[in-house]
């Protein structure tokens, strides 16, 4: 998956527009960012890819580039 899937992924989860979400978007700024759509993305992400995330990776994130660095080592997001 690269970083386009993947933001695109995370725009239909978040219910955004596409091209909405970007590096540097405060997760704050957005409405649908709580708790039940980070276990949307963290079910999503187990059964897409087989691994199991720890429900804190998204502890401390600040920014749409933050889940990325956070997920990527999960993930293998290929930043493209």
């Amino acid at each position: 998956m690269n970083l386009k899937q993947f933001t695109a992924l995370c725009e239909e989860i978040l219910e955004l527009e596409e091209g909405a979400l970007k590096m540097e978007t405060r997760l704050e700024s957005i409405e649908e960012w709580d708790s039940l759509t980070r276990m949307d993305l963290i079910s999503y992400c187990d059964e897409k890819f087989d691994t199991t995330l720890p429900i804190e990776i998204f502890q401390d994130s600040e920014t749409f580039q933050d889940v990325v660095a956070k997920l990527e080592r999960y993930l293998q997001v290929e930043i493209i």
